[in-house]
């Protein structure tokens, strides 16, 4: 019977894992990820030029002593350095395609790397959960949850930072409560496992610098675990000092080693932190109709997003939870690891709020916390009652997988099932990455006359696939309300939509999804002619 469980969720893996891969490479291009590219040139510049400096004797260059208070600085280039060499090998899978020019074929590319870390994310996420429930059929049932969430697995077909970021904080996860159960069991702690924990926790900073918040996580778990054993400060530091002094020690010179900008100066760090906690970037995110800022947050900015955007079964589990604690607190590994991640997702965004850190673009800023989220409801709900859990979970997972064909490749815009009733279109933040200019882009090479201009924001979400057409002339959205020559074709993304329609333009195609369930089509882009 084991064995058939096993053989389901090998089964269920390759399939997910075929289906996501695919899907990867037929994405659009958003928002950031061009950005995403300059950064990874900028450091690596920096790297070999700092590293001149200091090997060889050579001068720094004063251009990258003006770069190392860039705001890129808090977006490290630990993601890249796994997908850079991935990607110049995965991009020629894509050379059928004339339609793609060489930039679009190594985004794309990296399109993939992001899906095979979220894809990882779920194995170690189906680990954590056999640590604190040893049930196989919850823990796949769970896994397939997961995986199939149309909102996470929108965002690992393209996200270069977030869903990475999200998906090494899993892992993090797991490893800290590796090394707990060896504390509660009373073994011994292996150096190499230290080094290990320690050299992933500076990976994860050094894909985003927010990752030093995963200490917060750690601090708790040590805080639970010597609750439950009873155990001081002082005879824990005893037992396990040379441990604790290899983690920071290895901690920070892994820190150190992946953060060029830092080789100079070790400490800034500490205004990189301060740079990114308080990004200037004030974009506005449109939040049950009131467009709410990045610099003046209300301090339920956080907690409406996810009411909308955590499925029914999750949101279910958190309010079930004071019913289905007593079952399970049951030991101390439970108590330590549940403890640890139900803590972790109540006093972390609290500190967030507190410190009034710039959040914008719904919950993608705080997308780690979502597999510990999806844990502690998963969990309470199966542990109050496991029929209602095989029920529901059944359920979920039928319509996630439904909704990720029907809604594919937007599958980030998803909405729960109670806030359909709402008018999505006005109330709420919707396809702001841009990701339907390829899709418009596949409309503009049926077009006889190639001769016009096209103004998008971005540009790199529709020229890299028009590399089979005559367009060669494209500009910059911001150009439509000036006397830029006329007649052009503007591609108008979501941030736009909002606004009204340009001078002299009328939409000549549109791009829309529909969401099962809810009464209205929700455009993600508009092609326009302005006479």
């Amino acid at each position: 019977m084991l064995f058939s469980k096993k053989k389901f969720l090998f089964l269920f893996l390759l399939i997910f894992f075929i289906f996501g891969s695919v899907n990867s490479l037929k994405n659009g291009i958003s928002m950031d990820e061009v950005y995403e590219d300059w950064n990874w040139k900028l450091q690596k510049k920096i790297a070999i030029n700092t590293f001149n400096h200091l090997v060889f004797k050579k001068k720094l260059e004063e251009k990258y002593q003006n770069e190392f208070e860039s705001g890129f600085l808090g977006y490290g280039i630990g993601f890249q350095i796994i997908s850079q060499p991935i990607q110049y090998f995965a991009k020629n899978i894509l050379n059928y395609d004339d339609s793609l020019d060489e930039q679009a074929k190594l985004i794309l590319s990296k399109h993939f790397v992001v899906f095979l870390f979220f894809f990882i994310s779920g194995i170690f996420f189906y680990l954590i959960l056999k640590k604190i429930i040893d049930n196989e059929i919850f823990c796949i049932l769970s896994l397939i949850v997961y995986l199939t969430y149309p909102y996470l697995f929108g965002q690992s077909l393209f996200s270069p930072k977030d869903s990475p970021f999200m998906s090494v904080w899993t892992v993090c996860t797991y490893l800290n409560f590796f090394i707990f159960e060896k504390l509660i069991s009373g073994k011994k702690i292996k150096i190499s496992n230290v080094l290990i924990f320690s050299l992933l926790t500076a990976y994860l900073f050094s894909i985003r610098i927010a990752g030093i918040l995963i200490l917060i996580q750690y601090f708790i778990s040590l805080i639970i675990f010597m609750n439950v054993t009873n155990l001081n400060l002082v005879d824990f530091l005893k037992k396990n000092f040379v441990q604790l002094i290899v983690f920071i020690l290895g901690l920070i010179t892994f820190t150190f080693l992946l953060h060029p900008p830092f080789w100079l100066n070790p400490l800034l760090i500490i205004d990189t932190i301060k740079l990114m906690s308080h990004y200037h970037n004030n974009v506005g995110t449109m939040t049950f109709g009131k467009m709410m800022y990045a610099t003046d947050l209300p301090p339920t900015y956080l907690f409406l997003w996810l009411s909308v955007k955590l499925p029914v079964l999750i949101i279910m589990g958190l309010f079930l939870l004071p019913f289905s604690e007593k079952k399970i607190f049951i030991n101390n590994q439970s108590s330590v690891f549940f403890g640890t991640i139900l803590l972790s997702i109540i006093v972390i965004p609290l500190v967030l709020i507190i410190r009034k850190t710039h959040l914008y673009d719904e919950i993608r800023h705080i997308m780690f916390l979502l597999p510990l989220i999806f844990i502690v409801g998963l969990i309470s709900v199966y542990k109050f009652s496991r029929k209602i859990f095989y029920f529901l979970s059944i359920l979920t997972i039928s319509l996630f997988i439904f909704e990720n064909i029907r809604i594919n490749p937007y599958q980030y815009v998803w909405f729960n099932l109670p806030s359909r009733s709402l008018d999505l279109t006005s109330k709420f933040e919707l396809e702001y990455q841009g990701l339907g200019g390829r899709e418009i882009a596949k409309h503009l090479q049926t077009f006889d006359n190639q001769d016009y201009c096209i103004l998008a924001n971005p540009i790199h979400g529709v020229k890299p696939f028009l590399n089979n057409t005559k367009f060669n002339c494209f500009d910059i959205w911001q150009k439509i309300d000036t006397d830029y020559p006329r007649p052009f074709l503007a591609v108008q993304t979501v941030r736009n939509l909002k606004k009204t329609m340009p001078y002299k333009c009328k939409s000549i195609h549109e791009t829309s999804l529909k969401l099962p369930f809810h009464r209205n089509k929700i455009t993600t882009g508009k092609l326009l002619f302005c006479e």
